[in-house]
């Protein structure tokens, strides 16, 4: 992978082939859109900045338009391939870049995601609804008759949760793409730096009573906007699972255990969906206590 690092960074030629050759290997594997082509994006921007990166964005969007056109595909696919995955990874890249801080990436991310979950329920209205029709077109044209009944009813059973869910992902996406990208850049030119960094992840103290309102809301006020302050409430979620496993990481290595207990941590969150909400409140608990020791520590200094 730093091979590929290395040509990618070599010159501005050597950018558009990688932006362009990855986006079109996502088309062949969407599941890993974000990671494949969100990650050559990300580490560009990490390296050589906005600027850089942007004008090699716009000559490979041209680059894979007229490739559409020669294969008949719509150009609407590119147009929402690149407003998806290229700016959104630029723009958290860039303020990855600036602040150093991961917890910063985080917050923005939350933030797209938070405006993206409003501007759905500002503009469709019953959102739930709306992703069930799409969802049972997609089960229709890849599922057998005899799965189909089944696959509705854990629909309808999950209806009230699917936005909220599907947004949760894309941030999720969004925030592992460029860690990734910040992993690769700290493989290539500061060994160790990505985990130094991933160990002081901190999200902004600020979002703890943001998300505390939010929660009395989503349980407190009328349909339609409790779920919309339902959908805000599992963004948040995701948000502090992420410091959890930052907290989960630091501890091991904090009290010298063996990384196997992380390989069991990643065990129970794909078998187990429950254990993401526990890690989460950990995230929580990380975020407040050391919001409660710096604190502590002003009032000592004054």
């Amino acid at each position: 992978i730093e091979l590929i690092g290395k040509y990618i960074l070599s010159g501005r030629i050597q950018a558009i082939t990688a932006i362009t050759l990855s986006a079109l290997i996502s088309f062949l594997l969407p599941p890993f859109a974000f990671l494949i082509s969100g990650s050559v994006v990300g580490l560009l921007t990490l390296r050589k900045g906005i600027v850089y990166t942007l004008h090699a964005l716009v000559i490979s969007g041209l680059i894979l338009q007229i490739f559409f056109i020669f294969l008949g595909i719509s150009l609407y696919i590119n147009s929402i391939y690149i407003l998806i995955i290229w700016l959104p990874i630029l723009f958290l890249s860039t303020i990855l870049r600036f602040s150093g801080r991961q917890g910063i990436l985080i917050f923005f991310a939350g933030l797209i995601t938070t405006i993206l979950v409003i501007i759905f329920y500002l503009t469709i209205g019953d959102v739930s609804t709306w992703w069930q029709e799409r969802l049972d077109l997609v089960f229709e044209q890849s599922l057998a008759p005899e799965q189909l009944n089944e696959y509705r009813l854990a629909l309808a059973s999950t209806s009230g949760f699917i936005n909220g869910i599907i947004l949760a992902g894309f941030m999720m996406n969004m925030i592992m793409s460029v860690l990734f990208a910040r992993w690769w850049q700290s493989r290539l030119f500061n060994l160790g730096g990505f985990r130094k960094e991933f160990y002081r992840l901190r999200i902004p103290t600020i979002i703890l009573p943001v998300f505390i309102i939010i929660l009395v809301l989503a349980l407190t006020v009328n349909e339609p906007w409790q779920d919309m302050f339902k959908d805000i409430l599992i963004v948040s979620v995701f948000m502090y699972l992420i410091q959890g496993i930052s907290f989960a990481h630091r501890t091991v290595d904090k009290l010298k255990l063996s990384v196997g207990w992380l390989v069991f941590l990643y065990c129970l969150l794909m078998l187990v969906p429950q254990m993401g909400l526990i890690i989460a409140c950990f995230g929580i608990v990380d975020v407040f206590s050391n919001w409660i020791s710096k604190n502590q520590d002003s009032e000592k200094e004054s």
